[in-house]
C-alpha cells in the first residue's frame, strides 16, 4: 500500500532547521537562526512562538522540540514565553544540545554613543568581546525609536566609523541599557514602524543582548511644562521672531501644538529642534494625528522655519547646522502632498496660456457642458475626471439616463449628445458654443439647448462602410449657424 504523505505543520520548517543545526552547533549560529525565525514571525505579525511552546504539551516526538524550546527559553522576546519554554523542557526531562547552556552568555564591555548635532539621530554600540551590538535610534518622534539594529563582528571598526558622523562619548552599560530599552519601546509602540532589514533579523538577539546588560537605576520622569511656562515660551518666541511671523491666534495655536508635540514625543527636551523632529511634526499634521484648521495650517507654513531658527539658536547650533535645519524644514513644507484637485481645477485644465478673458469663457463653456463632475452609485458619490473622454461620457449618460431607452434610436441620440458635450468641453468646433450661447440668450434652459444641438448633429450623422458613425464638419457647422432660436420656440 502506498503511504499517504502527511501535510507539514506550520512548525515543521522550524523543527527541521534546528535538526540541521545539530547538538554541537556554534551558539552564535543558533542565536542568529533563532533570531531570524522570530524576526520573520514578528514582521508577519504572526507570533508562532506561543504555538510552538503549546505544542510541547501534546508532542508525539518531544525530542524534536528540545532544541527550539531551548532557544526560545533564552531568545523569545516575551518573558512569559521564555518561562513557558523552560517549564516545558523541565517536563520533558530530555538531554539538551551542548549549545543550550551557552546562549546569551556574554559579558558587556565598553559602550559608546554617537549623536548628530541636532540630537535627532543616535547610535549606541555595546561591545561583547568578539562581537558587538549596534543600535540606530531616531529621536524625531515616539521618544526615540530603533530604526535598525545589528550584531557586528568588529566593534572597534564600527566605533571608528561612528566617530566620523557625530559627537561620541563612552557611556556606562547601565546607560546603554536605558537608552536602548527606551528606543525599542518607541518602536514597539508603532503599528508599522519603518525599520531596516537588519532590525527584523537581529531584533530578538538584540533584545537578548539588552537583557545581558545591567539594569539602570530608576530615573525620575521629567516634569512637564506648566500652562504658564508654555505661554511664556510662546510669548518669547514671537518676541524673538519679530516681524517674521504674524502674532495671530492661529499662529499661537500652531506654536502650542509644537510644544505639545515636544512634550509627548521628546519629553526630556520638548523644545529641541532638528530636521527629523520638525519633519515628524509635519507628518503628524498631514496624517491628521495633529488637527489644524486651514488657517492654522497656513500659519504653520510661515511659522515653522522661524521656529526652527529661533530654537536652533537657543540650542546653540553652529551656523551651518542652523542653515541646514531651516532648509530641511522649508523643503519638507514644499514637499507636502497637494490638496485634492478641486472641481474648479478640473474645469480649468489646460488654461495656463490663456488670457483672463479666454479663461473665463472656457470656464463658462465647460461648466455649461458639465455642471457636475460626480455620479451617484448605490453606495457613494464618485467624482470623475472630465478630461478623460470615457469618464466624460459617463457623466453625460448619468445625467440624462432617464431619457434613453434600450433601442437604436436612443443609442444614436446618446452618441450625438455625448459628442456635443465633447465639442463644448474642447471648444471645437467653436460654432457649437456660439450656437449654445445664442440659444441660451433666447431664453432656453440648458437641457433644451443641448437637445437642440443634439438634434442638429443627429441629423448629420451617417454610417461609413465599417458601420462607424461620422458627419461632415462643414455641413454640421453650417447647420449650427442657421439654427434659429426663434424656431426652437415653435
Amino acid at each position: 500500500m502506498t503511504e499517504v504523505p502527511q501535510p507539514e505543520t506550520a512548525f515543521d520548517e522550524v523543527l527541521n532547521a534546528f535538526a540541521e543545526l545539530g547538538n554541537d552547533a556554534d551558539p552564535t549560529r543558533v542565536e542568529l537562526v533563532t533570531s531570524e525565525i522570530l524576526g520573520e514571525w514578528w514582521e508577519a505579525d504572526d507570533d508562532l512562538a506561543a504555538g510552538l511552546i503549546d505544542l510541547a504539551a501534546s508532542a508525539v516526538e518531544p525530542e524534536r522540540l528540545v532544541a527550539p524550546l531551548a532557544a526560545l527559553r533564552v531568545l523569545a522576546t516575551d518573558e512569559d514565553q521564555r518561562e513557558a519554554a523552560g517549564l516545558a523542557l523541565e517536563k520533558f526531562g530530555l538531554p539538551e544540545p551542548a549549545w543550550a547552556a551557552k546562549l546569551n552568555q556574554v559579558t558587556p564591555g565598553a559602550c559608546w554613543r554617537a549623536t548628530d548635532v541636532y540630537g535627532d539621530e543616535s547610535s549606541v554600540l555595546v561591545s561583547f568581546g568578539d562581537h558587538g551590538l549596534v543600535v540606530s535610534i531616531n529621536y524625531g518622534s515616539f521618544g526615540g525609536w530603533v530604526t535598525d539594529a545589528a550584531i557586528v563582528e568588529s566593534p572597534q571598526d564600527v566605533l571608528a566609523e561612528l566617530r566620523t558622523v557625530g559627537e561620541s562619548a563612552e557611556i556606562s552599560p547601565e546607560q546603554a541599557h536605558e537608552v536602548i530599552a527606551d528606543a525599542f519601546a518607541g518602536t514597539e509602540w508603532q503599528a508599522e514602524p519603518e525599520v531596516g532589514e537588519d532590525f527584523v533579523r537581529f531584533r530578538a538577539l538584540a533584545l537578548a543582548r539588552l537583557r545581558a546588560l545591567p539594569e539602570p537605576a530608576e530615573v525620575a520622569e521629567p516634569e512637564p511644562l506648566s500652562v504658564e511656562e508654555q505661554a511664556e515660551v510662546i510669548d518669547s518666541f514671537f518676541a524673538a521672531a519679530g516681524n517674521e511671523v504674524g502674532d495671530t491666534e492661529d499662529a499661537r495655536v500652531v506654536a502650542l501644538r509644537l510644544i505639545e508635540f515636544g512634550l509627548e514625543h521628546d519629553a526630556r527636551r520638548p523644545l529641541r529642534v532638528g530636521p527629523a523632529k520638525l519633519e515628524s511634526f509635519v507628518d503628524f499634521v498631514d496624517d491628521g494625528q495633529i488637527e489644524l484648521t486651514e488657517e492654522q495650517d497656513a500659519a504653520m507654513a510661515a511659522l515653522l522655519p522661524v521656529w526652527a531658527r529661533v530654537f536652533g539658536e537657543r540650542q546653540g547650533l553652529p551656523e551651518d547646522a542652523l542653515t541646514a535645519l531651516v532648509e530641511a524644514v522649508e523643503d519638507r513644507l514644499d514637499d507636502r502632498e497637494p490638496e485634492e484637485e478641486s472641481a474648479l481645477d478640473a474645469y480649468l485644465a489646460g488654461s495656463e496660456d490663456l488670457t483672463p478673458e479666454d479663461v473665463q469663457d472656457l470656464l463658462e463653456r465647460r461648466q455649461f457642458a458639465l455642471p457636475s463632475l460626480t455620479v451617484e452609485t448605490e453606495e457613494d458619490e464618485v467624482e470623475l475626471d472630465p478630461s478623460d473622454p470615457e469618464q466624460r461620457r459617463m457623466l453625460v449618460l448619468s445625467e440624462f439616463a432617464a431619457e434613453f431607452e434600450d433601442d437604436d434610436e436612443s443609442e444614436l441620440r446618446a452618441v450625438a449628445l455625448t459628442t456635443v458635450v465633447d465639442q463644448l468641453w474642447d471648444g471645437e468646433p467653436a460654432e457649437t458654443w456660439i450656437a449654445a450661447q445664442r440659444l441660451s440668450e433666447s431664453g432656453l434652459e440648458r437641457d433644451e439647448v443641448l437637445a437642440e444641438l443634439t438634434a442638429v448633429l443627429e441629423e448629420h450623422l451617417t454610417q461609413d462602410e465599417d458601420g462607424e458613425l461620422e458627419f461632415d464638419l462643414d455641413d454640421y457647422v453650417a447647420a449650427l449657424d442657421e439654427l434659429d432660436p426663434g424656431s426652437a420656440d415653435e
